[in-house]
């Protein structure tokens, strides 16, 4: 990691830390994630917001998923609501993986699992 971030981040091995490192005048968070070799997100949505992904250091895979294919509306349309048809699988888009200064991104309709 540069020695620029080594002041921000608070990182303690073995768990998820989340750092902010800029709220950006509440149009915008500016976050550092540390995990482990082991760690990841749940799947999950960014409710209608952008997600910029850059890995500072080490390396990232990311699971891309769509709605199920029953629903007849996506994130966006229902205003960050999930489908109501719980029972249908979610569907596989992509899998990427990322290396040091490696960037990726996603809108709010998608969802994804780091």
């Amino acid at each position: 990691m540069s020695s620029l971030m080594m002041g921000v981040v608070w990182y303690l091995i073995g768990r998820y830390t989340r750092n902010l490192v800029d709220a950006g005048n509440g149009r915008f968070n500016l976050l550092i994630l540390c995990w482990g070799k082991s760690h990841g997100s749940s799947i999950h949505d960014h409710s209608n917001a952008h997600c910029f992904v850059k890995v500072l250091d080490g390396q990232l895979k990311e699971t891309l998923f769509d709605w199920p294919a029953s629903s007849a509306t996506n994130a966006t349309e229902m205003n960050g609501n999930k489908p109501t048809d719980e029972h249908q699988p979610l569907r596989h888009i992509a899998v990427n993986h990322y290396k040091k200064d490696g960037v990726t991104y996603i809108d709010g309709s998608q969802l994804h699992y780091l």
